[in-house]
């Protein structure tokens, strides 16, 4: 039988089909398909608009992700379908009562690095193995094995298997970190369901000599691993001193450790790494200091555990108890240090006490209050999860690392953590008012700025009184301190050169200093937080020449101090 040449062609191209779809599943064409359109590469910068204040419009975000609940549960603990249109724009996290579907039957299983903030975790434990006798066992019925796994695509990896295959049913993450994870991680409906610590130095800024301010850094080079908490770090403190991304030459590493290495080793102006790699780093580099930490950012990088959905969905009551015990564990590092410390040395290879307690005073473990904080369990905080993993979400997709953002109220379920902390609930003190601060010294008030951020503040025309409009503006100054919540800020008050100098200088002091009495009285910070300067047409920006320029000269800077020695 001979082919119609009509049927000749149809033939053809059916065999080349069926070829181009056999080399593609075997992977013969990625080079060809690489070269056409390659893989998608970190793009955009971050700039200080991104950080204009630690929110982002719901419109930036994701509104179809994985049930928010973390689980294909109902409010009684019932299996129920979860559809990719579940979710509405307006949906938030249900906050339910966690019920009883069973128990595990075997140790839950923690993914967990080298860091101090798990101190909770290993002394409610009594270690990383499993333990009968162990608070988690006794106290609260769960068996519990920490998994130390430091190389975070391994404890991803593991974390997607799943504890029943030998993985994890939870690990140890950090929200900014997670926004950046949970897109890959999305289809097993991961959630956030504690706070385990603030880092308070456990992450900074290493420089050479004769870098003395955030300034200072552009057009040097720095190491980071991307995509890190470090890497979050060195973005926000660019941002808030008016600068971007570009402004620096970003050297990536594939870990902090190396990043710090390369420091130490003279190849890079700066690097962003953690305790203790970077301290050795900038205290073994001749000149070299820490120019920026979490010590001072202290509100900026706040450690979780985030749990798979399949687990919380059939073990609630576990879950809840997991939560209960770690809470109990924090209480025990509390009242106990050198305890917490040589759980510390003897979890983790190669500690010493000295280390450990050292890893110690790098963190602020996360207790019940801390979580009830952050998580914002008694009404609104200036800082907390959602502001901190939407910020994070957004920077990732400005800067190509990530593709589609999700709510982070669809992130997190509080639920086990309201009913294990509810004895709190509407005691727990503002944020704000963590840090106690002693009136400044005449030196302290007047040493060089670590980070100045600018911002018009606008008055009318003669007057020191706040405007509705200004105090609005006002609620991004009062994140800014309150991510700096252990460093002292100066308030400078600035007006361009119209007018009298005296009267400017004085109209600007008093601008200044209505600035800080606002945000004492609406946000409860200590007075002696703030030092009041008013410079008056002193210190311009630009040129007084053109009105664009008195413009700039028309604000009030917001100025981190150094640490006092």
């Amino acid at each position: 039988m001979r082919l119609k040449p009509g049927a000749k062609v149809f033939l053809a191209l059916v065999i080349l089909v069926l070829l181009g779809f056999g080399a593609h599943k075997l992977g013969w064409l990625d080079p060809v398909i690489n070269a056409v359109a390659p893989a998608k590469k970190q793009q955009g910068t971050v700039d200080r608009t991104e950080f204009s204040e630690l929110n982002v419009n719901a419109d930036d975000q994701q509104n179809t992700p994985a049930d928010n609940n973390g689980s294909d549960t109902n409010q009684n603990g019932d299996e129920i379908a979860a559809t990719a249109d579940t979710e509405q724009p307006g949906d938030k996290e249900v906050v339910t009562t966690p019920a009883d579907k069973g128990s595990l039957g075997r140790p839950i299983r923690v993914g967990i690095v080298l860091y101090g903030g798990f101190a909770g975790g290993l002394m409610a434990n009594g270690g990383k193995s499993a333990n009968p006798a162990s608070v988690f066992a006794r106290d609260f019925g769960v068996q519990v094995e920490l998994v130390q796994i430091d190389d975070l695509v391994e404890m991803d990896n593991a974390f997607r298997i799943g504890g029943d295959k030998g993985g994890l049913d939870m690990m140890a993450t950090t929200s900014d970190m997670f926004a950046l994870q949970y897109d890959q991680l999305s289809d097993i409906k991961p959630v956030t369901i504690l706070q385990t610590d603030w880092s308070r130095g456990a992450d900074a800024i290493a420089v050479a000599k004769g870098i003395g301010n955030v300034a200072q850094l552009k057009g040097k080079s720095i190491s980071v691993a991307e995509g890190t908490p470090s890497h979050f770090l060195l973005l926000y403190i660019l941002s808030q001193a008016g600068m971007s991304s570009n402004d620096v030459d970003m050297k990536f590493t594939t870990s902090s450790i190396e990043a710090a290495q390369l420091f130490k080793a003279g190849k890079v102006d700066a690097c962003v790494s953690w305790s203790p790699d970077v301290y050795i780093a900038a205290s073994e580099r001749q000149g070299a200091s820490i120019l920026a930490s979490t010590r001072e950012a202290t509100s900026l990088l706040g450690g979780t555990i985030v749990a798979r959905g399949d687990f919380l969905s059939r073990y609630p009551k576990d879950t809840a108890n997991f939560i209960r015990g770690w809470m109990q564990g924090v209480q025990m590092c509390s009242a106990d240090p050198d305890a917490a410390a040589t759980q510390l040395v003897n979890a983790f290879d190669g500690i010493r006490m000295e280390d450990a307690q050292g890893m110690l005073a790098d963190v602020k473990l996360a207790g019940a209050p801390e979580n009830r904080q952050f998580f914002e369990l008694d009404g609104d905080a200036l800082v907390g999860y959602d502001d901190l993993y939407n910020t994070a979400s957004k920077i990732w997709k400005k800067i190509g690392l990530l593709n589609s953002p999700t709510r982070a109220d669809l992130t997190r379920n509080t639920s086990f953590l309201s009913d294990a902390t509810e004895v709190l609930a509407g005691k727990v003190e503002p944020q704000t008012q963590e840090f106690e601060f002693d009136k400044p010294t005449k030196e302290e008030a007047k040493a060089p700025p670590v980070v100045t951020k600018r911002m018009t503040v606008y008055f009318s025309t003669g007057s020191s009184t706040l405007d509705e409009n200004a105090k609005q503006v006002l609620e991004q100054a009062a994140e800014y301190a309150q991510t700096f919540g252990s460093a002292r800020i100066r308030v400078s008050g600035n007006t361009d050169s119209v007018g009298g100098r005296d009267m400017n200088v004085e109209l600007s002091r008093k601008r200044a200093q209505a600035v800080v009495d606002f945000m004492v009285k609406k946000y409860g910070f200590p007075r002696d937080k703030f030092v009041v300067v008013g410079n008056g047409p002193d210190k311009p920006v630009a040129s007084n020449d053109s009105e664009e320029g008195r413009s700039k000269n028309r604000r009030t800077d917001f100025e981190v101090l150094p640490p006092e020695q």
